[in-house]
């Protein structure tokens, strides 16, 4: 494949440009047109992360909110900047390298979105959106295990195979947020094996094991991503979701490929590597490759052309 991987979701997915350069030029009609045309569960996560990311937008959602007190768009919108936000003022940086500054900052925005939230599920028990950024607050803000558990089984209520959710729960559960690889593990089967052939949830397998390859001296990556269950287990899992006959994902379906591919470039395993830089076509994404190394672009497409034998 001779054309340079393209990056940017709105190349797959117009409808993430589309909402991206309406929230820029703050028309919130517009903005609203993309949301209610979107018909897949992981949809509006994607598209709340293209609005979250322009500068400013907070702005136009409070404006909204002025007009329109307890819009549920809105809200969750601003939510989700405030939490975009407050993550920015953290960092990436381990917890113990975060500034004074940084973490009052970090707590105030999530804190604000947590309120802003809370009235949002009062109002509508069966807001997906609202649940959703409430896991990623409660992680953030240190709440618990049991507490995200109980936003996790609230948004259940409303959609009982919620990616989104689970991705969200799979980190709560992850040792670096005060669980266990066991616990993890046997979350991301257990979502995967539940779920309908063809749909994304078989990519938290993939996510489970790109973390523990991540968490590995880089000497052992290729050995762990190499092992044989290990490779089954991902080989099964992506049989039963993105390269089942039955699935019709858009949105998260190239982010989930590109998990399986590097997993597989990993593992020396090209022609499973081939399979899923093929079934993304032109198109890239840098997670998980951007978990790995700080050039995740030049990474994905040195591995991409090695296993099409470019």
């Amino acid at each position: 494949m001779s054309t340079e991987p393209l990056f940017d979701p709105a190349a797959a997915l117009p409808e993430a440009g589309a909402v991206r350069s309406a929230a820029e030029r703050g028309d919130w009609p517009a903005v609203r047109a993309v949301f209610a045309d979107c018909r897949e569960e992981y949809g509006p996560l994607v598209l709340s992360g293209q609005v979250v990311a322009v500068p400013g937008v907070e702005h136009l959602l409070r404006q909204v909110l002025a007009h329109h007190p307890g819009d549920p768009l809105a809200t969750a919108l601003l939510a989700d900047r405030l939490i975009h936000v407050g993550w920015q003022a953290r960092s990436t940086r381990r917890a113990q390298d975060v500034t004074p500054e940084g973490w009052r900052e970090f707590r105030a925005r999530l804190n604000e979105a947590e309120q802003l939230l809370i009235g949002a599920v009062a109002r509508n028990r069966g807001d997906a959106l609202a649940w959703m950024l409430r896991m990623t607050i409660s992680r953030g803000i240190s709440l618990g295990t049991s507490e995200t558990r109980r936003r996790y089984r609230a948004l259940t209520r409303v959609s009982p195979h919620h990616y989104a959710g689970q991705r969200s729960l799979l980190q709560q559960l992850l040792p670096k947020w005060g669980g266990s690889w066991e616990d993890a593990h046997a979350f991301a089967r257990d979502c995967f094996r539940a779920a309908p052939p063809g749909s994304l949830n078989g990519a938290l397998l993939a996510m489970y094991h790109a973390e523990r390859a991540g968490s590995l001296e880089r000497a052992e990556r290729n050995a762990y991503a190499a092992r044989a269950d290990v490779r089954h287990e991902l080989a099964e899992a992506a049989h039963g979701s993105v390269l089942h006959p039955d699935c019709r994902i858009r949105f998260g379906r190239i982010t989930a490929h590109s998990s399986f591919a590097l997993l597989a470039s990993l593992g020396g395993d090209r022609a499973a590597a081939r399979t899923h830089f093929q079934a993304m076509g032109p198109y890239g994404s840098t997670e998980p490759w951007e978990w790995f190394d700080n050039t995740p672009e030049r990474t994905f497409r040195e591995h991409r052309d090695r296993a099409l034998g470019g």
